[in-house]
């Protein structure tokens, strides 16, 4: 993808919505691609996690634990943003995503990400809210996968 075909991809994600043309070519210009196999991990749960991905094609599937017993949580496609929280704070990974077919992938890593917001604090104002309001639908779809979890065990008791 060119650079200018990287900065329409990032305008469609949500997170970068508030973003002028100037803020996403700065991010596209300063992000890594990466071309990752079918069924390959992109990272794993308990990871360090220094970078969110932007999908730009191909499908990759979110567990809510590791690969080996982790139940799938989603399925994201072109123009989703997995990982975000990494952008913005040191962590460890709570999921573990895979690529379901061939994907290819924008790293946005920390300290770009920082540096953006450093240049234009403004834009970190509105960041923060729709960070914060991302992790909520995150741990209320999380609590539900556990639900139907101990549903299914109760069940098979």
């Amino acid at each position: 993808m060119s650079l200018d075909q990287d900065i329409e991809l990032l305008s469609q994600v949500a997170l970068f919505e508030e973003f002028h043309t100037e803020h996403l070519r700065l991010l596209a210009f300063g992000a890594n691609k990466i071309t990752v196999q079918p069924g390959s991990e992109i990272f794993h749960y308990g990871a360090t996690a220094d970078s969110g991905y932007i999908i730009s094609y191909g499908t990759v599937e979110i567990l809510s634990g590791n690969q080996e017993d982790g139940k799938i949580f989603g399925a994201f496609g072109r123009a989703s943003l997995i990982g975000e929280l990494a952008m913005i704070s040191k962590s460890k990974r709570n999921t573990t995503a895979i690529a379901k077919d061939e994907v290819e992938l924008i790293e946005i890593t920390r300290i770009l990400f920082r540096r953006i917001l450093q240049e234009y604090p403004d834009l970190a104002i509105n960041i923060h809210a729709k960070i914060s309001s991302n992790v909520q639908n995150f741990i209320a779809r999380l609590q539900h996968i556990q639900r139907e979890l101990d549903r299914t065990d109760a069940v098979s008791s």
